[in-house]
């Protein structure tokens, strides 16, 4: 996917519904993680996390749809009206065990969507069912079919709910929820990301360019007995660092998708322990806006990316060199080392 340009970016999340909202309220520190209607089953009291204010709040598809298309359709505003029909769009979503997952997530959800923007969905369009790495493997089909020339912009999306009763019940018998008696958890969220991607210098606005891109899997992932020491990640940022020409010393500051839970944190602590041979003029900063939106799984990569836009053109990120690091339960790892060029 080296090549690629995120040219515009769309949001919605429980602190905004589009991105210009969203990416203020992250600047600014904004929480917006509440008590919710579901009960700590051992405490009695309210489950923290972060839902999405909409209009008519319900479980089902129909919800998915409604934050997944108007961060779709805050992408598509940037394209003239004739290349929307010509623009793909490919979508992360839940992975298939998940528990309160949809059966017919990956069948039905596009045509929510489709219904909400109107029109059909690009033959090219598709769902990609990994959780928080979901988005990284649209990127790199995204990649594929704007070099064959199949499209000259793509839409990548992630859309992603963990306020379901079934889903809550599953995690909390897991320990994997923030509680009054659990620290090592995190709270819930919910939300819909987009970006616009296209060949790099195909916009005359400011682009963010993917310099570098790394894969890899984690054996001892975060339900696994197996020792750990991060090696999967290791691998996929020592790959994205290598695929751009820089080292970790070259890296401002990391966007990641920790979540409050010490795995993860403990996954960011090796990977800087290893690779970041070399002074540094500062320290090697880590932000995680999950802390800020709750857990929101596969839309977590598009607005990792947004972020890293808006912290450049803003001017509040510590340099213009970033990486994003992702995770996902089942063990994918993924790496993306980006820059903005302004116009």
């Amino acid at each position: 996917m080296i090549g690629l340009a995120v040219q515009r970016f769309g949001l919605v999340t429980a602190l905004g519904f589009n991105a210009p909202a969203t990416l203020a309220a992250l600047r600014a520190g904004i929480s917006a993680v509440r008590a919710t209607s579901w009960m700590d089953r051992e405490s009695g009291e309210p489950l923290r996390g972060a839902m999405v204010q909409l209009p008519q709040w319900w479980e089902g598809l129909g919800k998915l749809a409604d934050l997944a298309a108007p961060a779709i359709d805050e992408c598509l505003a940037a394209l003239p009206p004739e290349e929307v029909a010509d623009t793909p769009i490919l979508l992360g979503i839940a992975a298939p065990d998940r528990p309160g997952r949809f059966a017919d997530l990956d069948t039905r959800l596009f045509a929510e969507i489709q219904a909400r923007l109107g029109g059909r969905a690009h033959p090219l369009s598709r769902v990609f069912a990994a959780d928080q790495t979901g988005c990284f493997h649209a990127l790199q089909l995204a990649a594929e079919l704007i070099e064959a020339g199949k499209a000259k912009h793509v839409v990548v999306a992630g859309v992603d709910s963990y306020l379901h009763r079934d889903t809550l019940d599953a995690l909390q018998r897991r320990r994997r929820l923030m509680t009054a008696s659990n620290s090592n958890g995190f709270f819930p969220g919910e939300a819909g990301a987009a970006v616009l991607v296209g060949r790099i210098g195909s916009s005359t606005a400011a682009e963010l360019h993917i310099l570098g891109a790394g894969y890899a899997r984690e054996s001892a992932h975060i339900e696994s007995v197996e020792a750990f020491r991060a090696q999967g990640m290791t691998q996929a940022v020592k790959s994205a660092l290598g695929s751009a020409g820089v080292a970790l010393k070259d890296i401002a500051y990391r966007l990641t998708d920790l979540s409050g839970e010490h795995y993860k944190f403990k996954e960011a602590a090796f990977v800087a322990g290893r690779l970041n041979a070399g002074e540094r003029e500062q320290p090697l900063d880590l932000w995680h806006p999950i802390e800020y939106l709750g857990e929101i799984g596969a839309a977590i990569l598009p607005c990792l990316l947004a972020q890293a836009a808006h912290a450049t053109l803003y001017r509040y990120a510590p340099g213009p060199l970033v990486l994003c690091h992702i995770g996902s339960d089942a063990g994918e790892r993924a790496a993306l080392v980006v820059r903005l060029q302004a116009s």
